[in-house]
């Protein structure tokens, strides 16, 4: 079970992790980018040492042409040379060309750059038809590329095959080699970042309709726009329209929700008046115990049916997005109904609320809150109350302050335990008020606080989401 649960979690874990569709693109991106230019790199490598050989060969050809152009036999029936050859590293020891002139084992003749060395196959190299270009030992155990042809002079005798053989050090072509791998490896570098850059450019732009999407949603969230508005991309826009079907549906849900509970508390109301007025009847025949308990029942059942009829309607309200509350309108328009109750015109009461505050709530249950809230001060202030607002932790916190007998004793000894009431009828819903609005803070994830007032009364204070 243990292993089962830790393989679950780790499972969920993995699931949730959250990933970046940025990260993804560029990181295939990337992995194309460099095997693309891997594959370029080997192959310009490849094209480039086919077209140094090859001009090698050429260079080889030409000089072993020059070398069998100076070729004769000697009135000693021996090669002789009818004249110097045109490059001058002929001369010099170890310089980097060299030829040679043999028959058979024997060596005749070879240039004065090999001086006491040899020319000595290791390995072909390349195979044409003008002869061939060895790869081999020269002076100093260095790498020669070579040509070897077989040249025949008739004479009185028997034919006789001389091989002349023309050599290059391949130095110089091993430093062209490398000096053009690390430019090009340099280029393709470069090329690389370039490219690169072009796909974050191209993520960025191909997931800016994501970001717009995001931009629409968090104004959806404040309350700025009621839905989804602008144009998208084909793959994006039926995200768009699916999101703004859900938010339709929402409301739908919401709406519905309210109808439903204002249909039950009609069909609750003429059964408990009439519950109400059998109670008044009993107890004007003098059944007054009978009519006292039926009271109490009748009223125990108001809160009920008052508190579960708040509960149904504010369900799913706090995640109806797009709904904004004119803060200041809301709580002058309950001050003047708070004002015309019981008491009410013998308060001073002080909405310091900004004008610019929009907590994101919806209207009713900003109004349910703030309602409550008030008309609870208006019970036990003396002569003032006031409404405020400030900035906390990231929410709006609206307090609410009265002169009163004081918190928080005073605001808990007005909630009735469960089942029980009080014969004040003008304070008798002080309890259920403060539990209606508890209720109705949950479903913003916000509580009351109870607190001192400066105003020595009770300070009451909650946070709204924004």
């Amino acid at each position: 079970m243990a292993t089962s649960s830790a393989v679950d979690a780790g499972l969920t874990n993995s699931e949730t992790r959250p990933t970046s569709l940025r990260l993804r693109l560029l990181a295939l991106a990337a992995l194309s980018i460099a095997a693309t230019l891997t594959v370029a790199g080997l192959s310009f490598a490849y094209i480039f040492e086919d077209h140094v050989e090859r001009l090698v060969e050429q260079e080889l050809d030409v000089r072993w042409r020059e070398l069998a152009g100076a070729v004769t036999l000697g009135e000693d029936k021996q090669p002789t040379l009818t004249h110097d050859l045109t490059d001058p590293r002929y001369q010099l020891p170890s310089s980097g060309a060299y030829w040679r002139i043999s028959e058979g084992d024997t060596v005749w003749m070879r240039s004065r750059s090999l001086w006491d060395d040899d020319l000595e196959p290791t390995e072909t190299v390349r195979l044409s038809s003008t002869g061939k270009a060895i790869e081999q030992r020269g002076p100093n155990d260095s790498t020669v590329y070579m040509m070897e042809r077989e040249v025949r002079f008739e004479g009185d005798g028997a034919p006789r095959a001389f091989r002349l053989a023309v050599a290059l050090d391949t130095a110089p072509t091993d430093a062209l080699r490398r000096s053009f791998v690390t430019d090009v490896a340099i280029a393709l570098g470069l090329i690389g970042l370039v490219l690169f850059a072009g796909a974050w450019l191209q993520a960025s732009v191909g997931l800016s309709p994501l970001r717009r999407l995001r931009g629409e949603l968090a104004l959806v969230h404040r309350g700025a726009k009621p839905r989804l508005a602008g144009r998208f991309p084909g793959e994006v826009a039926p995200l768009a329209s699916d999101l703004n079907r859900l938010l339709d549906r929402q409301e739908q849900l919401v709406d519905k929700a309210r109808e439903r509970a204002g249909d039950l508390a009609h069909g609750f109301k003429t059964p408990l008046t009439i519950l109400q007025g059998e109670a008044r009847r009993l107890e004007a025949r003098g059944e007054t115990d009978s009519g006292a308990l039926l009271k109490q029942q009748v009223q125990l059942m108001r809160r009920h049916v008052d508190r579960e009829l708040t509960r149904a309607r504010t369900v799913g309200t706090s995640a109806a997005a797009g709904t904004l509350t004119d803060a200041r309108r809301s709580v002058e328009r309950l001050i003047d109904l708070v004002g015309r109750m019981p008491r009410g015109d013998a308060i001073v009461w002080d909405n310091r609320v900004d004008a610019s505050i929009r907590p994101r709530m919806d209207p009713d249950d900003f109004g349910e809150v703030m309602g409550n809230l008030l008309d609870n001060a208006r019970k036990w202030a003396k002569s003032e109350v006031r409404v405020d607002c400030e900035w906390r932790a990231g929410a709006i916190q609206f307090i609410i302050d009265d002169d009163g007998p004081g918190a928080p004793e005073a605001v808990r000894a007005a909630l009735p335990r469960r089942g029980e009431t009080t014969s004040d009828e003008d304070h008798e819903s002080s309890g259920l008020g403060l539990a209606i609005v508890a209720d109705v803070l949950a479903q913003y994830g916000s509580t009351l606080a109870l607190e001192d007032s400066p105003l020595s009364g009770c300070r009451v204070r909650f946070a709204a989401p924004v």
